[in-house]
């Protein structure tokens, strides 16, 4: 749940220089209106589009630029109609601190024979985009830029691009991260300042006690761990639990859905072995954080905050995400084993090979070791995503794309897959990824997402490392 309930919106700008002492095209102001609108309709299938109307002057730039930060808008796209001197839409772009993205649009994809003065005026805004780019440059201002007519589907796509890149982006700035525990004892890559990620990312941290997973646990009924029992059952996935430790799975499992819907944590960085001692628990939780990652609630095992920051971008950028680590490289092949204990995303499993609730060999409490989830990835193109802390404060954004492949899932109690990188082998890519500052844990989403992490990473004012 984020921190303020708030669509994502994006702020239009529609300006053109259409009438002063040596300019006389006045009366294309209401074309100009209904071009503004135009490109609000082309634009509503990517967020809440906020619209304040086609402006000219800068008083109205002024006007423009108020009812943008009042709305709280998320992202601008700014659009020249035709040429605008570059001072109004700079007294409207310098007061929003939201990324920026131009589009170099038209209505026409050709000037034609029969082309007029009225045509020009409501596609030449080439004409007035670089005294704008310019000038944001100058100003040390980050922008983004297509190029396209309004039904272009190349630039649409760019467009699309963007703009879900701005929604990860902003919803990294309004996030809550829960952490549950500590961060594993002695992993370095897990050592950050939390205050940092606020400065970085917007996202804040917020411990939470143990103890009340352990309430909501002793106050969720046997019925209710049977229902979610069932709902496994009723996805086809074969339970090879006994009925005792599956209950008591199942229990934990509610506990901390409750905990997390009552905080309203939009992700959680958890200590997985944080209850094993603890009698009234005593178990390893895979099986609840793993139904919960299922449900798009980001948890990371060990307390990672940064793979959950990651695996918040990736839900936004493909509806889906899982956590991983590297295990084997396989040589012959040039794959990459893939897996981590018993926690990642069961949604993401390939239902040819089927989906298996097992006792866990990991991590043994007082009272047993509790359900975990047993499969193998879909085969499908892939990115691996993380988060590189870099030192004094700082990070950047990683990522490589490659595929998954299907495979018969070993037992071993986990999720796994063989990763095979686009690159070339699997050496060279163990190498690149080792230098670019990752932790040992990362996310994964399905998708071609290089380049829209790059997007991310610059509107984060971050360095993206691709391998």
């Amino acid at each position: 749940m984020p921190i303020a309930e708030k669509e994502f919106k994006i702020g239009l700008m529609v300006t053109a220089l259409l009438e002063d002492r040596f300019n006389k095209t006045g009366h294309m102001r209401e074309e100009a209106r209904k071009a503004a609108n135009r490109y609000a309709e082309a634009l509503t299938g990517f967020g809440e589009v906020v619209n304040p109307g086609f402006f000219e002057y800068e008083n109205e730039a002024v006007r423009v630029a108020k009812v943008l930060k009042e709305q709280d808008v998320d992202v601008i796209v700014f659009i020249e109609l035709a040429y605008q001197k570059g001072l109004i839409p700079m007294r409207a772009l310098l007061e929003l601190d939201v990324p920026i993205v131009i589009w170099n649009a038209q209505f026409v994809n050709e000037f034609s024979e029969n082309a007029d003065f009225d045509l020009i005026m409501m596609n030449s805004g080439m004409a007035g985009l670089p005294e704008v780019t310019s000038t944001l440059i100058r100003s040390n201002r980050n922008f983004f830029l297509v190029t396209g007519s309004i039904d272009d589907a190349g630039a649409r796509a760019k467009i699309a691009q963007y703009l879900s890149a701005a929604k990860a982006a902003a919803r990294l700035r309004n996030s809550k991260i829960g952490i549950i525990g500590h961060p594993f004892e002695g992993m370095t890559d897990l050592m950050q300042d939390n205050f940092a990620v606020m400065e970085t990312f917007g996202s804040t941290c917020w411990p939470i006690d143990h103890d009340l997973v352990i309430d909501a646990f002793e106050a969720t009924s046997e019925a209710e761990a049977k229902t979610i029992v069932k709902e496994q059952q009723s996805k086809g996935r074969k339970v090879e639990v006994d009925e005792t430790m599956m209950i008591r799975s199942a229990r934990l499992a509610s506990a901390l859905e409750k905990v997390v819907a009552e905080g309203g944590y939009d992700a959680v960085a958890e200590f997985d072995q944080v209850w094993l001692s603890d009698q009234r628990i005593g178990i390893i939780p895979f099986f609840g954080t793993s139904r919960l990652v299922e449900n798009h609630v980001p948890f990371t095992c060990e307390a990672d905050v940064l793979r959950a920051l990651a695996m918040l971008v990736l839900e936004e950028l493909a509806g889906h995400s899982t956590f991983l680590e590297h295990y084997i490289l396989d040589f012959k092949r040039d794959l990459m084993f893939n897996s981590h204990d018993g926690h990642g995303n069961p949604g993401l499993a390939d239902n040819k090979r089927g989906v298996r609730v097992v006792p866990t060999i990991y991590y043994e409490g007082v009272n047993g070791f509790g359900a975990s989830f047993n499969y193998s990835y879909r085969p499908g193109d892939i990115t691996l995503f993380s988060i590189g802390n870099i030192g004094q404060g700082s990070f950047q954004l990683i990522s490589s794309e490659g595929s998954f492949l299907e495979m018969n899932p070993r037992d071993i109690s986990a999720p796994q897959t063989f990763f095979k990188w686009n690159g070339g082998s699997i050496r060279e890519f163990s190498e690149k990824w080792l230098l670019s500052a990752p932790s040992h844990h990362h996310t994964a989403a399905y998708g071609n997402l290089n380049q829209t992490i790059s997007a991310v990473a610059r509107m984060l004012n971050l360095a993206h490392v691709q391998i």
